[in-house]
């Protein structure tokens, strides 16, 4: 039940808006690491978020209980990783195939793997000022049965209760459409991600939230608490440690135009009244 998360700094191609390339990206690497695709790969281009140097490409693909998504921000000329397999894979692997597809330099860069077999509750100390956002890693016992209109309600319900800013509406699946084992959901927040797994054999529901900004993630702790029967595991990880820096010394900084901007939010007007 391994956990992999990679910061990719000083990339070397200019390919970091490319659809198709990250498509087949996707694919390549899904299939190199012997990994079980349930859907296709979902692509999302951003160009009209709060944050003017964070556009790029969201992407994910469904595995059986877990999930790959690859964020690029292309003016950073960085992308971040989130990879979760409950039946495990190698990471060493899975790093030498990103570099493959995407060079980045390696001591500019961050890979971090969680065992999430393990329960446990661990906070890593970070600056909030200094990172990309915390990622959430947590184990979860429900109190009622997960249905799919349970995970996709409570996943668009979550983004509002912790002000983020959804760039689509959950995304709902079971891993197979006979004898299923997985139910799963995905909703994409800007430039990041939550996903909900839940095991329909053992009851077990993995959850993770990663959020291109900083927040209060005691507060998310004790929305947990709250909607769920237990929290066998808590663990939080920085994100992102030189992304400020990169911000803030960005040169010819993009500016939005806020009629598109409008126009690309016009969904969320008319969902998320």
């Amino acid at each position: 039940m391994k956990h992999f998360m990679l910061d990719a700094y000083g990339v070397k191609r200019n390919n970091l808006n490319d659809i198709k390339y990250i498509q087949n990206t996707l694919n390549e690497i899904t299939a190199r690491l012997k990994l079980t695709p349930v859907a296709p790969p979902f692509l999302l281009p951003y160009y009209y978020g709060a944050e003017p140097e964070d556009i790029g490409i969201s992407s994910f693909v469904f595995l059986k209980g877990g999930h790959l998504t690859i964020h690029t921000f292309p003016l950073l000329a960085c992308y971040f990783v989130d990879l979760y397999d409950p039946e495990g894979f190698n990471e060493t692997k899975a790093e030498a195939l990103f570099f493959e597809n995407w060079p980045f330099d390696r001591d500019k860069s961050n890979v971090v793997t969680v065992d999430r077999s393990i329960g446990r509750e661990e906070v890593v100390p970070f600056d909030p000022s200094e990172i990309f956002g915390p990622h959430i890693l947590a184990r979860l016992t429900p109190k009622k049965p997960v249905t799919m209109e349970y995970i996709f309600k409570y996943l668009e319900q979550l983004v509002a209760d912790v002000e983020m800013t959804p760039i689509i509406r959950p995304y709902v699946i079971f891993d197979s459409n006979k004898n299923p084992s997985y139910l799963s959901g995905i909703t994409m927040i800007a430039e990041s991600h939550i996903s909900f797994h839940y095991n329909l054999t053992t009851g077990d529901i993995m959850f993770d939230i990663f959020s291109c900004k900083s927040f209060n993630y005691e507060l998310i702790k004790k929305h947990l608490k709250k909607s769920m029967k237990d929290i066998p595991s808590f663990v939080v990880i920085p994100r992102g440690t030189r992304h400020q820096y990169l911000k803030e010394n960005l040169q010819n900084k993009r500016a939005l135009s806020e009629r598109m901007k409008k126009y690309s939010q016009s969904w969320r007007r008319t969902s998320f009244k």
